[in-house]
């Protein structure tokens, strides 16, 4: 990111083969990726593996199916707060939950009362995380927000 932002012609290689990925206020400024790195790089290092993991998998399956639930139901779109919909936010609870429940009963075989409420409390940990309007990525957000209220769930039933 360094040396792209610092060399129009390097940034302008990288663009042509990221555009796909790439939102138009990321052509000139800080891309989402140091942000991805720098999240699951502590993901990693501070949550317990199961923590971190579902805390990934949040954002790589709730936060870009929020937006695509927000821009499907744009014109209809209950706003919470600017850029954010009741639409996408519940999407994005069920996709975390979702996620929870296949992740925590196939790798770490749980079930009953456990499960449910860890599967809830993960679908809330990913809701709330892209929910918040804060300053920084939400690349960097949705995994530490997400990770620290999981752990917290699951220090509370005694799993980490």
């Amino acid at each position: 990111e360094f040396l792209r932002l610092r060399n129009p012609a390097f940034n302008e290689i990288c663009v042509k083969f990221m555009s796909p990925f790439m939102r138009a206020n990321e052509v000139h400024s800080v891309s989402g990726m140091p942000y991805y790195a720098a999240s699951a790089f502590l993901a990693i290092a501070i949550f317990p593996r199961p923590v971190a993991v579902l805390s990934l998998l949040y954002l790589v399956f709730g936060d870009p199916i929020a937006s695509l639930v927000g821009i499907f139901w744009k014109k209809k779109a209950i706003q919470i707060i600017p850029g954010k919909s009741v639409q996408g936010t519940a999407a994005a609870f069920a996709v975390c939950a979702l996620v929870s429940w296949f992740f925590l009963s196939s790798t770490m075989n749980l079930h009953g009362v456990a499960l449910i409420r860890l599967t809830l409390l993960g679908g809330f940990a990913g809701a709330l995380a892209e929910l918040l309007p804060l300053e920084i990525d939400d690349n960097f957000t949705i995994p530490m927000v997400s990770g620290f209220i999981l752990w917290l769930g699951f220090i509370a039933i005694n799993l980490a």
